[in-house]
């Protein structure tokens, strides 16, 4: 099979690549990387100078890999990935804390509810903490160590 790109495309991939290999590997340790997402950027990758963007990724031959070039890193994905992971801190804060106060509440006292109520609960719950954390951010959590 063959896939045509135009310049465009690709550079629309390369982001792509990044965005999703980013997500799959990088939290890992290099020994835990899923080698296989690695492997198939790298391999993406090695067209880049084809395409015209060697200013954004580039070989290093003591690695024998490719890298993200400054440039690359000064780009707009690196922005909506931060963006990303802003949104996702404050909605897995707010459902984590949700879900610790329900269970707190309802599995504590032992109460009777069934799956439906309970997400409701757990739901009407994160509002208030997104509401919270909407108009103060972090300024009134505290953490008793």
């Amino acid at each position: 099979m063959k896939i045509n790109f135009t310049k465009k495309q690709f550079r629309i991939l390369l982001d792509l690549l990044f965005a999703g290999e980013y997500v799959i590997n990088g939290h890992r340790v290099p020994d835990e990387i899923i080698k296989e997402y690695e492997d198939i950027k790298q391999y993406v990758y090695s067209f880049a100078k084809q395409f015209g963007y060697e200013d954004l990724i580039e070989f290093d031959k003591e690695f024998n890999m490719f890298f993200e070039t400054r440039k690359h890193d000064e780009s707009k994905i690196n922005e909506l990935i931060s963006e990303y992971d802003n949104e996702v801190f404050w909605d897995e804060l707010s459902s984590n804390l949700a879900k610790r106060d329900i269970s707190k509440e309802y599995i504590g006292e032992k109460k009777d509810i069934n799956h439906e109520e309970l997400m409701r609960k757990i739901w009407s719950r994160e509002e208030e903490y997104n509401e919270e954390f909407y108009e103060n951010g972090l300024d009134n959590v505290t953490v008793d160590l």
